[in-house]
């Protein structure tokens, strides 16, 4: 598969085929684009234990456990925001994002990873939600029953 740099002087590259899908699939916007190449180039596990872009301010005493959330790796995110400006000026046709715009989806996808929407990433523990649980049919059995009392009047 052919790599495709995104810009020359970032060395970050997607596949020819992750290329064309993103285009094809993005409608000419530039935030179904960045939206695309954020999937590509980030891992999910990168996107999940990040804290973003960094913007947010978070106090250090709210004592939280686990890894320090760090900002995703701005080469990154540089070389993606400025790939899409030059690519959206480049094809006028194609809907330029403000700063905003850009930076909302990067947020959207950090919280996509962190719920498990994004691709592969449904990973149960090993454990079955359901263990003791399922009785099949006992609500229903319960549900007739209270049906048929008082139906003969």
């Amino acid at each position: 598969q052919g790599s495709k740099q995104l810009l020359s002087n970032y060395p970050v590259y997607i596949t020819s085929k992750q290329w064309d899908e993103a285009v094809n699939s993005s409608k000419k916007d530039g935030r179904r684009l960045l939206r695309y190449l954020i999937r590509f180039v980030f891992t999910t596990d990168e996107l999940k234990y990040s804290c973003g872009l960094g913007k947010r301010k978070r106090s250090v005493q709210s004592g939280e456990t686990g890894p320090e959330r760090r900002p995703l790796d701005p080469v990154k995110v540089t070389c993606l925001r400025e790939f899409i400006r030059m690519h959206c000026t480049s094809n006028p046709d194609w809907w330029m994002p403000s700063e905003e715009q850009i930076n909302k989806v990067f947020s959207d996808a950090v919280g996509h990873a962190r719920q498990g929407r994004a691709v592969g990433t449904f990973l149960h523990n090993g454990n079955s939600y359901y263990e003791g649980t399922d009785h099949p049919g006992s609500q229903d059995e319960i549900f007739n029953r209270g049906m048929q009392d008082g139906s003969g009047d």
